[in-house]
């Protein structure tokens, strides 16, 4: 009688430690599943990627296959894929319309051969693009959008995600952002084309030659540094800001534009070296730095 009593006594612990280890281990199961899927392509895919909320990782390989890992964390969201061709679609389907936050998560790794042309578009998170050189388009309200040695015609639209664009060759770049900021390192593109309207710019590389270059923050602040061997025309302008320059301006040579700079010193235009490539900087209250690199 005397041991019965005991375990009596001690049972209702045991049962508590026992209840909580199933409901946790029941709670990891269910917060995180791994799918893996395969799709043999040919020539130049198109792969479509809609998500809600989570990340976006996108990297080309040697192969002739597109290949999605997608962990789902959310309890609220599946996984839908669809082929027809070389065209792969991807996206997360809400099981529960007012779900909010981690419940809607869906993390995704994608492989996909280097001529592909992508189209991302999600909420929040964040997208991760490395070495694809087909035609990219990215469409987000807040993830920040990451890319890095990528080419071929690059758009970006956002409302709140920064974007940053490294090492990026081809023929077009183009961003327009509500509140997000724009980096460009070490770009190598015929036109470049971005707008912020409270974000900052950041360019810091060397222009084209032929190459257009037009960079618009309205209340941001916009910086370009630029090498000893640019050649350009310049044109900057800050209407309620200041224009700061360090670049050794000659006049412009080819009079494409008819901006004189005023008294306040809120606009310059010139030329570097043969003037090449054509730049056009401004903002409404922003200021704008010129800088030549080398010289930092």
């Amino acid at each position: 009688m005397h041991t019965h009593s005991n375990r009596s006594h001690l049972s209702p612990a045991y049962r508590a430690l026992l209840a909580a280890a199933i409901l946790a281990g029941t709670a990891w199961s269910v917060s995180a599943s791994k799918i893996e899927k395969h799709f043999t392509v040919t020539g130049r895919p198109v792969v479509t990627v809609k998500n809600s909320n989570g990340r976006v990782e996108v990297k080309s390989w040697n192969k002739q296959e597109v290949m999605v890992v997608a962990n789902q964390i959310g309890k609220n969201a599946e996984v839908d894929t669809e082929q027809a061709g070389s065209r792969i679609e991807i996206s997360t389907r809400m099981l529960n319309e007012s779900a909010r936050g981690s419940d809607m998560q869906v993390d995704y790794q994608i492989l996909v051969p280097e001529e592909t042309e992508l189209q991302v578009r999600t909420d929040s998170g964040s997208i991760i693009v490395e070495s694809i050189h087909g035609d990219l388009t990215f469409e987000t309200i807040a993830a920040d959008v990451n890319l890095k040695s990528v080419g071929g015609v690059v758009v970006v639209t956002t409302a709140d995600g920064s974007i940053v664009c490294s090492m990026c060759d081809g023929r077009l770049f183009k961003a327009e952002t509500v509140r997000g900021s724009v980096q460009l390192m070490q770009p190598i593109m015929d036109t470049v084309r971005v707008h912020t309207t409270a974000g900052n710019i950041l360019f810091d590389g060397d222009f084209l030659r032929h190459g257009v270059y037009v960079l618009r923050s309205d209340t941001g602040n916009t910086e370009v540094r630029f090498g000893a061997a640019s050649s350009f025309d310049l044109t900057a302008r800050s209407e309620r800001g200041s224009v700061i320059s360090q670049a050794n301006l000659q006049p412009d040579k080819h009079n494409r534009s008819k901006l004189s700079v005023p008294k306040h010193g809120n606009a310059l235009a010139g030329t570097i070296g043969a003037g090449n490539a054509k730049v056009e900087l401004s903002s409404f209250s922003g200021t704008i730095k010129i800088l030549q690199r080398d010289s930092q």
